[in-house]
C-alpha cells in the first residue's frame, strides 16, 4: 500500500492512540524479530490497519510487552501482537519487495532496487508461505504493468487490477469470512489506486508515466467525488461486518484518515472526519 490508510489523531482519544501506537510498534517489533533490522524500514501504517481490522474480525489472544526500541533508545516502547502481526508483516515484507521493483522499472530507482535485492531472502520466505497472496499480487502486477504500458487500456483496467491485488492480502485464510474480506479489500485497493494517482499527477505528467487521470480527462482537484464512490464502496463493506473491537478506530481511518493527504496537498485544507 501506499501510505494514505493512517488515523487522524485529532478524531481518537488518547487511549485510542496509544493502542493504534502500540500495534505499529508490534508489527515494527516483528519485522526486526523475523527478518532483521533493514526489513524494518519498510514498516508502514497501512499494515497496522490490517492488523487491526482483521483483529477486530476474529480477536485473537494478544501479547502485551515493553521493549528497547533501537531507532527511540530513550524509554521503552510497548508493542501488541498476535498473529495477524506476524501475517502483516510477512504482507510488508512481500508488497515492498514489489513496489521496489516496480520503482525500478518505472523511475530507475537505483536505491529501491538494492532495497529490493536486500529483501530477496526474506521475499522468497514469504512466497514460499502464502503461496495464495504471494501468486496473486505477482499475477495482478504483471497485468497492471501491460496495462499502464498499453495505450489502449481503459481506466478502470488498471483501477480493478490494483483491487484484485488488495483483495486477496485481506484474505488470512479460507473460511466464512473470505468472500467479505476479499470484497473489502478489492473496493479498498481500487480507492488507493486512484488516490495514488491523483497525488502523482503532476509527477507522472513530468516523468510521463501512466496515470489513469488522463484517460479520464480528470484533474486531482477534480477527483473529490470519483474518491469518494471509491472508498464509500469499501466502507459499504466494511459495515456489513461484525466488527466491535477498535470500532471507532477503523471507522476514524476509512471515513477521515484516507483523505488526510488529499486535502492537504490537492485541495490545500484540512477535512475532518470522526
Amino acid at each position: 500500500m501506499f501510505g494514505y490508510i493512517i488515523c487522524n489523531k485529532k478524531g481518537l482519544s488518547q487511549e485510542e492512540l496509544d493502542r493504534y501506537q502500540k500495534v505499529y510498534c508490534g508489527l515494527c517489533k516483528t519485522l526486526g524479530e523475523r527478518y532483521g533490522q533493514m526489513e524494518r524500514m519498510s514498516l508502514t501504517y497501512d499494515m497496522t490497519f490490517v492488523i487491526l481490522f482483521l483483529s477486530s474480525l476474529y480477536e485473537p489472544p494478544e501479547k502485551e510487552e515493553s521493549f528497547r526500541c533501537a531507532v527511540h533508545p530513550t524509554r521503552k516502547k510497548i508493542a501488541v501482537e498476535n498473529k495477524f502481526t506476524e501475517y502483516a508483516a510477512d504482507m510488508t515484507v512481500l508488497m515492498t519487495y514489489y513496489k521496489c521493483l516496480d520503482d525500478w522499472e518505472d523511475e530507475r530507482n537505483h536505491l529501491k532496487y538494492r532495497y529490493a535485492k536486500i529483501l530477496e531472502d526474506s521475499f522468497q520466505k514469504t512466497v514460499q508461505q502464502y503461496p495464495r497472496q504471494s501468486r496473486i499480487v505477482a499475477s495482478s502486477i504483471k497485468e497492471l504493468a501491460a496495462i499502464e504500458k498499453s495505450h489502449n487500456s481503459i481506466p478502470d483496467d488498471a483501477v480493478n487490477c490494483s483491487g484484485k491485488m488488495l483483495s486477496e492480502l485481506f484474505v488470512y485464510e479460507e473460511d466464512f469470512w473470505s468472500n467479505s474480506l476479499r470484497s473489502f479489500g478489492y473496493e479498498l485497493g481500487r480507492f488507493i489506486y486512484l488516490m495514488d494517482a491523483a497525488m502523482d499527477y503532476k509527477k507522472d505528467l513530468k516523468k510521463k508515466n501512466y496515470n489513469p487521470l488522463v484517460s479520464m480527462q480528470k484533474k486531482p482537484e477534480e477527483m473529490e467525488a470519483v474518491l469518494t464512490m471509491a472508498i464509500g464502496n469499501a466502507t459499504h463493506q466494511f459495515e456489513k461486518l461484525p466488527l466491535v473491537q477498535d470500532e471507532h478506530l477503523l471507522k476514524n481511518i476509512l471515513y477521515g484518515g484516507v483523505w488526510q493527504q488529499y486535502y492537504a496537498r490537492i485541495l490545500g485544507k484540512e477535512k475532518s472526519h470522526d
